[in-house]
């Protein structure tokens, strides 16, 4: 009986060490990139919303390069309207940090109810 808990034990553990494994290999700690169009600025919180198929918001934190072109920008030159590419990573659930953000041409109008802060 004794035999069989501790090889039920060593499979739980096992187990629970090659998911742990499987999720830093393919989850959302890698970095992604994803281009919208900007809702929204807050440079109180240092964050931007940017309409992709959904609302998304990203934390721009000061080492994050900010490009339009190859000319280095900051967070209060990302305008409403604007599409931007950002690169970023997730380091929890809904947690998103970039780490670059690209400026392209802005759009022909804001969104309804956009703003920046």
């Amino acid at each position: 009986m004794w035999k069989s808990l501790k090889t039920a034990m060593a499979l739980v553990l096992l187990m629970s060490a090659t998911v742990a494994m499987a999720q830093d290999a393919g989850g959302k700690k890698e970095a992604q990139t994803k281009t919208g169009v900007v809702k929204s600025v807050d440079l109180t919180a240092k964050t931007i919303v940017v309409l992709v198929a959904r609302e998304l918001t990203f934390s721009v934190p000061a080492d994050a390069k900010i490009l339009q072109g190859s000319v280095p920008k900051m967070l209060a030159d990302i305008k409403v309207g604007a599409t931007v590419t950002v690169d970023y990573s997730t380091p929890s659930k809904d947690n998103r940090v970039a780490s670059k953000v690209v400026i392209g041409a802005a759009g022909t109008s804001a969104a309804p109810g956009a703003s920046t802060k």
